[in-house]
């Protein structure tokens, strides 16, 4: 399997099972480190790439980068954001996942890959889902926040989400048509969702 993409609702560990994926199989995590990427190819800073603004009044922000500190769940609550064309972004966006999956071996860690690369072959597309307890309780205990600031980071980035995946498609974004496997983290455990993964791969 050349590439796997994993999409997730925010709290639902994505970031985590791409860590644990990237250094079980030896496939390389694609998540901040694109964001330079994206960065280097618009020609923008990287804080410039964080969220752009469309014009006509309608905002769309998405952040790239899903570091593991409390420090990420303050910049998903901030409105200190830089802006680039909300066009040129996605198709930036676009062309680095095209070529992400040239190389192959790599784990897309949201940005619309599931999207992007639906057509493309050796792609496994994943979406993790969790309640909106369990999301909540996830982000408590990993980035220490309180439980208003947990709901807050989710309601945030659950609308940026929806946002920057409409500039592909309208449809439902967790419609389970769209990915290979979808997974309640909830329920399964990060665990026996690495295991079930890795077992699917065959490596």
């Amino acid at each position: 399997m050349a590439v796997i993409t994993i999409s997730r609702q925010f709290g639902a560990g994505g970031r985590d099972l791409g860590e644990r994926l990237a250094k079980r199989i030896g496939y390389r995590l694609v998540d901040e480190d694109m964001l330079e990427q994206v960065a280097s190819k618009a020609k923008v800073s990287p804080e410039g790439v964080l969220s752009f603004e469309k014009s006509g009044g309608s905002k769309l922000m998405k952040f790239l980068d899903s570091l593991i500190s409390k420090k990420f769940i303050d910049r998903v609550l901030s409105e200190e954001r830089g802006y680039i064309d909300a066009d040129r972004y996605v198709g930036v966006v676009r062309e680095v996942i095209l070529e992400l999956h040239k190389q192959g071996d790599v784990i897309i860690l949201g940005r619309g890959g599931q999207y992007i690369l639906q057509n493309q072959p050796n792609t496994l597309h994943v979406l993790l889902v969790a309640d909106r307890k369990h999301r909540e309780q996830f982000l408590i205990e990993k980035y220490r926040v309180t439980e208003r600031v947990a709901a807050q980071a989710i309601a945030r980035e659950d609308r940026q989400r929806t946002l920057f995946l409409n500039c592909f498609s309208t449809e439902n974004h967790d419609a389970p048509l769209l990915y290979d496997l979808v997974i309640n983290t909830g329920r399964l455990g990060m665990s026996k969702t690495e295991e079930l993964i890795v077992k699917l791969l065959n490596v």
